[in-house]
């Protein structure tokens, strides 16, 4: 039986972890990039270990990816879906953030997704399959102590809609989902996080929800751009990292 495969950054943990699970519960298989390994109970995940700030261990990740599903194992799977969800956060006064923050932040955020397109898109063209962009809310708003972050979330929106146009005709679509504060382990590291309540934040399978409805559209229709927020807007800050 044909099975779609889908190539999930920061598949580890957090949202990726929940796309990474919704898209096997729905008949997917997952090739999950990222630094750390992590278990998925299907047979259908594979993992494939980079540093997404390092072009070369990129690189070799996908040209793995795309000699196994070459293979005539392989053959009933297509690559249908590459969702660049891999990210980090770090937020202060733009003065007061190293350089390594600084390039951390526009090679993980930005430079990786850029990258991955490249190396995927003719793949994805062929099969006229879907990039999905997990960016961010700050992609949409001024962010006071965290102008890099937002600059390189903004960027992979405009990038995201601009390679939607670029590409149209091919069959490929490309759709940005900005996701606000969401319940991760992403703000473990951080001074603020959202309050307990349940309604100050989304949670990783609402995320992962709307990535199965974006793939699960009808062909010819493409929706380019959503956003998530969370009901009520309760952050903890001054938090001791």
């Amino acid at each position: 039986m044909s099975r779609p495969v889908a190539v999930v950054t920061g598949s580890s943990s957090g949202i990726g972890a929940a796309i990474t699970e919704s898209l096997l519960a729905n008949g997917w298989a997952v090739c999950g990039i990222s630094r750390r390994a992590v278990t998925h109970e299907s047979p259908y995940y594979s993992h494939y270990q980079a540093d997404l700030t390092d072009t070369a261990q990129i690189e070799r990740a996908v040209t793995s990816i795309l000699e196994s599903y070459s293979a005539t194992a392989a053959k009933d799977c297509e690559i249908q879906a590459l969702i660049n969800n891999a990210g980090v956060g770090h937020f202060a006064p733009h003065e007061g953030l190293s350089l390594t923050q600084i390039e951390a932040l526009t090679k993980v955020n930005l430079l990786a997704p850029l990258i991955l397109s490249k190396l995927l898109l003719r793949t994805l063209k062929a099969t006229h399959g879907s990039i999905i962009n997990i960016s961010s809310f700050s992609a949409h708003e001024n962010s006071s102590f965290g102008a890099a972050y937002a600059a390189t979330k903004a960027g992979l929106r405009h990038f995201g809609n601009s390679l939607f146009e670029e590409c149209r005709k091919s069959g490929l679509r490309v759709t940005t989902i900005s996701p606000d504060i969401t319940r991760t382990p992403f703000y473990d590291a951080l001074s603020f996080a959202p309050e307990d309540d349940e309604n100050a934040a989304i949670t990783p399978q609402c995320v992962a929800q709307v990535v199965m409805d974006v793939l699960n559209q009808r062909a010819g229709t493409v929706t380019t751009e959503i956003v998530l927020r969370p009901q009520r807007l309760l952050l903890k800050k001054g938090l001791r990292k």
